[in-house]
């Protein structure tokens, strides 16, 4: 247990840290978005790769990412019927609501904590949820607000291999179901640069953090909050209580639930020229919730 608190207390220093460098003028948000792109292109696809060096491939598995993708078509829905068709409450409710942000944020911390077993189960959580928040959920906002430039659902699918980490997800995933290995120069390349995802990616959520609250906000963004957590103890409850796995996959998607708002949710808000300072507020205050929930919950399960 108090290894587990140190190496928590970690990730979130360096998240306050660069958080505070930010503020100081050290650091700015633009050296966060090129983070993001190291993170996302590099340290990350490596870290996957590792995780899956182990992993055994269980038809059973396939229950991960289905969850995943149930959970956010339900919550994309209940958005939509919350925003009743409204533009800006629609792009706001819909992107907010349904997506986990797992690539930069839970990853780093279930890599570290729980091992490889738990990246490959955390892997298969962020397949259905990367085909909902980087498409299916986009496609569901242009057919509501009824936007001209609707993206067909062959080109949202076909933009999710243009992103690294889920062409990696992919690939490793097919081959674990095949019994085929990469070679072994290729994991240990890997394994040289993956040590280095944990640190770049708190750093990262730390310089893109932002808190600029109006008062006509506060009840939209804590209605997003709430419903999100509800359904996480919900999913975390249910899954680690009944599904039949191992005890390190049913506490990485015990946390895995708890994940912060897509990072991509307030990018397709701007977009859709919706309210992009509210969209920003409610994924800022979505981390610092899923910074004090899952390391309660690493330490609780």
């Amino acid at each position: 247990m108090a290894s587990i608190l140190f190496r928590a207390f970690c990730f979130l220093f360096m998240i306050m840290l660069s958080y505070a460098l930010k503020k100081v003028g050290v650091l700015r948000m633009e050296d966060g978005k090129a983070l993001a792109r190291v993170v996302l292109n590099i340290t990350l696809p490596c870290a996957l790769i590792v995780g899956f060096r182990s992993f055994v491939f269980d038809v059973r598995f396939l229950v991960i990412p289905l969850l995943s993708l149930c959970v956010c078509v339900a919550m994309v829905l209940l958005g939509m019927a919350i925003a009743r068709k409204r533009r800006t409450e629609s792009i706001f409710y819909m992107l907010s609501l349904s997506g986990y942000n797992i690539g930069n944020f839970v990853l780093p911390f279930v890599s570290g904590l729980l091992g490889a077993g738990g990246v490959a189960a955390v892997c298969l959580f962020d397949v259905g949820n990367a085909m909902m928040c980087m498409g299916f959920n986009v496609l569901l906002v242009s057919l509501v607000i009824s936007d001209s430039a609707r993206p067909s659902l062959a080109k949202a699918m076909l933009s999710l291999f243009k992103k690294p980490s889920f062409t990696v997800y992919v690939v490793m995933i097919v081959l674990a179901a095949l019994n085929l290995h990469l070679p072994s120069v290729v994991f240990e390349l890997a394994e040289s640069i993956s040590p280095a995802n944990g640190p770049l990616a708190m750093m990262m959520i730390g310089l893109m953090l932002e808190f600029s609250l109006k008062k006509e906000h506060v009840a939209k963004v804590a209605l997003v909050c709430g419903l999100r957590l509800a359904m996480a103890a919900a999913v975390a409850f249910l899954f680690y209580y009944f599904a039949p796995f191992d005890d390190v996959v049913r506490r990485s998607i015990a946390v895995a639930a708890f994940a912060p708002i897509s990072s991509a949710a307030p990018a397709f808000t701007a977009d859709f020229r919706g309210d992009t300072e509210l969209a920003g507020l409610a994924n800022s205050i979505s981390i610092v919730m899923a910074m004090i929930f899952i390391p309660l919950l690493l330490v609780a399960l």
